[in-house]
């Protein structure tokens, strides 16, 4: 069964193990149910904040974002860390840790 068909269009990307769908926030219950029916019930399911543009992000700037962000990631307090940087896999490889 193809579930696109019956649906406003999701947007499906396949991740080891499972798959990751983005779709709009008034949609979700309606892709949840009907991906469920396809490929099982879901490990989880969340509502997350998705940037419609990104921002390029360079040289030294990306150590700095990556210390914020991780800084952030491990305060008890903050359940979740979302950002709109575009960050170039040799940057990031780089600045990582």
């Amino acid at each position: 069964q193809d579930v696109e068909s019956d649906l406003v269009k999701p947007d499906i990307y396949e991740d080891a193990p499972g798959h990751t769908i983005w779709t709009a926030f008034e949609d979700l219950n309606e892709v949840a149910e009907a991906m469920s029916k396809v490929l099982g019930d879901p490990a989880s399911t969340a509502i997350v904040w998705k940037p419609q543009s990104e921002v390029p992000v360079t040289g030294e700037a990306v150590g700095t974002l990556m210390k914020l962000l991780d800084a952030l990631d491990a305060e008890d307090d903050v359940q979740n860390v979302y950002s709109n940087e575009d960050i170039s896999d040799e940057d990031a490889a780089k600045y990582a840790g």
